[in-house]
């Protein structure tokens, strides 16, 4: 059993919205060994792993996934199993998986659900892993090891809780969210709209207010120049000063690091020299800087202030062990820190207590250390601070706490400048008017985190994530750009360009991306197929993007999924076979699904643009919740004149050959077919198909149809407006056509265009890729020999796993159906074979170029402009 490939689908894919672990699995010889035929196999499965048995599997009902054991069920579909149960054990919390036989044998697709790719593939691995130990006979196999390491994986790698909090509330209402590089940096928004969020500082926040919030000192001193009640205190740099500056303030004392965070080396409540004198010989010796300040008695709150507002409100309780007499101290709080609520840093709700400075100067205090041993029902407080990250609890208190005291944060969080600010006060009681003698602002925090409010140890839990998206953004439109999604097998490049160029106005910038590359405004900022999510994200992260109109190629959407969650417009052109067998994709019916995904992602509000034409496209609309616009080459279409009844919006063309616009009823005519140059005369309706989808989707977004009507005329089917596709030069009497069809619906369709061309002869230089089935490659050679006068076969420079001249023979065999042998030429070299074509051709013949490389047509038309004075009869 091995491992083939492994890919991690962030983004919706084939079979999940959500991010799906994609392996393809050789059985080897388990492949001849369903789980019926293995004895013993179900129960110890089962014993290791109990949890299977509650496993609804495809058949929906508790225990169907036993039932499939017992009957017989193959190691991949186990293994999908396995690895979601494995997950669930390590706390990640994932449930939809798929196992899909491949035509070739032993061959299978295991794809499930996991949060994070590092512990989602290790859990698969783990599963294996266990499988194997069965197999072997091993008697004890570490099942609980393989869990802590996922747990391990999956804390070490996922975000931040504060920022993991923001991106699911972002997810919740729509809002396009995504992790940037491996720290807790997040990305709301797209575009031109996007903005950031590292922990809870956002875009918005200062960063002098950041920076002065760093400073105790002179978070202090900008406190009280506005009035508010801070401790009075000093700062110091030595012991001669902290001994001074103690008998200035007066016992009892708070020591804390001039710059310090998460409450480390803060030590409070010290009530005398003796207690200083014990503390400041523990102090950590890299802090530079001490304040000095009054301590107040009270309890220790913590207030969310976020734009003005306050969110939340928690009471922070330091950490606390109960001696039970004989364990010591360390002891106790290692047995504390096993509580599963608690983990390392801030990845669980609760913080496991340290073993540090600070710790054994506040037990010193006490004349108390880590190796004391307290006695039974004694507490002890190990910290002297409430701060979760040294191990404090917290209870929410937001619906106790007195409007003077709310009044009192938010002017805090204000006058340091924060538009996220965490309120560190003590006070006796917050549920009575604020108490300037006996209350104190301790500390105003920049980066506040919300775990403590999300979790709290008791009370109700507060949504502050929610409140922190609500502030950024007021809804989905104000935080995304409008997204236009294009795919299909063929036409999408062409009707991608044409609507990022009706679309294009004053003041707005397109963001692109095609077969050809990725496009900011009319800056191309990569070449090559740029038809994948890599390409997309690129677009959508563009601060410059105020509309994305991203090409959707099947290839990208299988390596990775799609790069949104949910686009605006999604336009499907046509399903055709092609590259099945690649992938996991080897039927037509998978590949309409997998084309389907976009009108699935339309959002509620959008439209989804649908080739009435094709039957499996216009199935479809129920899939969809956007809008279904229709568009059709034929009013009678029984789609069309379903959304004309229906009073729905479609683009069709009548028996006139008027473009006409159906709108609420009314019938809008926008001009006839054969006046727009791309459909050249009308004849190329392949073209045409591709215009009145690139006219729905941008009448969609709001484009007058005035506008519309003046882009679509000067839309040119040239090198620059639509490079490599359908392009026709005029040369010495020739006509010489370049496109990219690769595939027999393309083929087919360019064909039906030539033919209307009135040529002499038609020439046709063609190859096929290399990763197409045999019986594709035949049939591309049939149709070419079928319509063409003479054939030149060339090779691609990608073999895409074939064998050098493979191809070519499959082809020109092929064409030996129609052609005489005189009449095919083998030519391999791209610019070689058109050169060929050109030698061949007689005024009054056309040439139909279809290339791989269109620098090769590029270098082609160059010969043919240094040799034009060239006579041929």
């Amino acid at each position: 059993m091995k491992i083939n490939r492994v890919r991690y689908l962030k983004g919706p894919n084939y079979f999940n919205y959500k991010p799906t672990i994609w392996i393809e699995l050789d059985l080897e010889e388990l492949e001849y060994q369903p789980s019926n035929l293995i004895g013993g196999f179900q129960e110890k499965l089962l014993t290791l792993l109990p949890g299977l048995r509650q496993h609804t599997c495809s058949m929906g009902y508790e225990g169907a996934f036993v039932d499939r054991l017992t009957e017989g069920t193959w190691m991949g579909h186990i293994l999908e199993h396995m690895a979601i149960e494995l997950q669930n054990l390590a706390g990640v919390k994932v449930s939809h998986g798929k196992t899909v036989t491949s035509r070739q044998k032993g061959i299978y697709f295991v794809t499930f659900e996991c949060k994070e790719p590092e512990s989602g593939y290790f859990a698969f691995e783990a599963a294996k892993q266990i499988v194997l130990r069965i197999l072997g006979g091993s008697e004890q196999i570490d099942v609980a090891g393989y869990v802590r390491r996922i747990s391990e994986l999956y804390y070490e790698n996922k975000l931040g809780p504060s920022t993991e909090a923001i991106l699911e509330a972002a997810i919740r209402k729509k809002i396009p969210a995504e992790r940037v590089g491996k720290d807790s940096l997040i990305r709301l928004g797209t575009g031109s709209r996007q903005k950031f969020v590292q922990a809870t500082i956002t875009s918005q926040t200062s960063f002098m207010a950041v920076e002065n919030s760093c400073d105790k000192q002179v978070t202090k001193d900008i406190l009280h120049s506005c009035g508010l009640p801070v401790p009075k205190g000093e700062i110091v740099a030595s012991l001669e000063e902290i001994f001074k500056a103690a008998g200035k303030v007066g016992f009892p004392l708070v020591i804390k690091p001039r710059n310090g965070r998460q409450g480390q080396g803060v030590i409070t409540n010290i009530k005398n020299k003796q207690e200083l004198f014990n503390v400041v010989h523990c102090m950590d010796g890299h802090v530079k800087e001490y304040i000095i300040e009054q301590y107040y008695e009270g309890h220790d709150y913590r207030l969310l202030v976020v734009d003005g507002k306050l969110v939340a409100a928690s009471l922070r309780l330091p950490p606390f062990i109960i001696g039970n007499g004989h364990d010591s101290i360390r002891r106790l709080i290692e047995i504390e820190n096993e509580n599963p609520l608690r983990g390392e840093g801030h990845e669980k709700p609760m913080t496991k207590i340290p073993f540090n400075y600070t710790v054994a100067c506040f037990l010193e205090k006490f004349n108390l250390s880590l190796d004391s041993v307290p006695s039974r029902g004694q507490v002890v407080q190990v910290v002297g601070n409430a701060n979760l990250s040294t191990g404090g609890q917290a209870i929410d208190v937001t619906d106790e706490i007195h409007p003077t005291v709310v009044e009192i944060a938010v002017a805090a969080a204000k006058a340091v400048g924060l538009d996220i600010a965490g309120i560190d006060l003590v006070s006796r009681d917050i549920t009575k008017p604020f108490c300037f003698e006996e209350s104190a602002i301790i500390e105003v925090n920049a980066a506040p985190g919300i775990r403590m409010h999300h979790f709290p140890s008791k009370g109700k839990s507060r949504d502050a994530g929610k409140a922190i998206v609500d502030y950024l953004f007021r809804d989905r439109e104000e935080a995304s750009i409008p997204i236009i999604s294009v795919t299909g097998t063929n036409g999408k490049t062409t009707t991608t360009r044409m609507i990022a160029h009706f679309l294009d106005a004053d003041g707005r910038t397109v963001g692109m991306t095609n077969s050809d590359g990725v496009y900011i405004g009319s800056q191309c900022i990569d070449e090559g197929d740029c038809s994948g999510p890599i390409s997309a994200r690129k677009v959508l992260a563009s601060p410059q993007v105020d509309i994305a109109v991203l090409e959707t190629a099947r290839g990208g959407i299988l390596r990775e999924g799609l790069a949104f969650r949910y686009c605006d417009v999604g336009v499907v052109t046509n399903v055709a076979e092609d590259h099945l067998g690649l992938d996991g994709i080897e039927t037509f019916d998978q590949l309409v699904k997998l084309k389907r995904l976009i009108p699935e992602v339309v959002i509620e509000g959008g439209s989804c643009v649908l080739n009435a034409d094709d039957p499996e496209v216009a199935k479809m609309a129920s899939y969809s919740k956007g809008q279904i616009v229709y568009t059709s080459l034929e009013e009678r279409n029984i789609h069309i004149q379903d959304s004309l009844r229906k009073g729905r919006t479609s683009w069709y063309v009548d028996r006139s050959g008027q473009i006409i616009c159906s709108d609420k009823g009314k019938k809008i005519p926008f001009l006839p077919a054969r006046d727009i140059p791309v459909t050249f005369n009308g004849t190329a309706r392949h073209n045409l198909a591709n215009l009145l989808q690139a006219l729905a989707a941008s009448y969609a977004q709001g484009i007058e149809m005035e506008v519309l009507k003046e882009r679509a005329l000067s839309f040119l089917p040239d090198f620059h407006f639509s490079k490599g596709r359908f392009n026709k030069l005029d040369k010495e009497g020739r006509q010489i056509i370049i496109d990219y069809a690769h595939n027999y619906a393309g083929l087919k369709a360019i064909f039906e265009a030539v033919q209307a061309m009135n040529a002499k002869r038609v020439i046709t230089v063609l190859s096929a890729p290399g990763d197409r089935l045999d019986d594709d490659i035949k049939d591309l050679g049939r149709l070419a020999a079928s319509k063409s006068d003479i054939m030149i076969i060339k090779e691609d420079a990608e073999l895409r796993g074939r064998r050098s001249l493979e191809v070519p023979a499959i082809l020109k065999k092929a064409a030996c159906t129609s052609l005489s042998d005189n009449q095919i030429h083998l030519v391999p070299a791209e610019v070689e074979a058109f050169i060929k074509a050109w030698e061949l051709s007689n005024a009054g013949d056309l040439l139909l170029m279809l290339y791989e490389d269109f620098s090769k047509v590029q270098q082609f038309i160059s010969y043919c402009g240094e040799n034009s004075s060239k006579t041929k009869k």
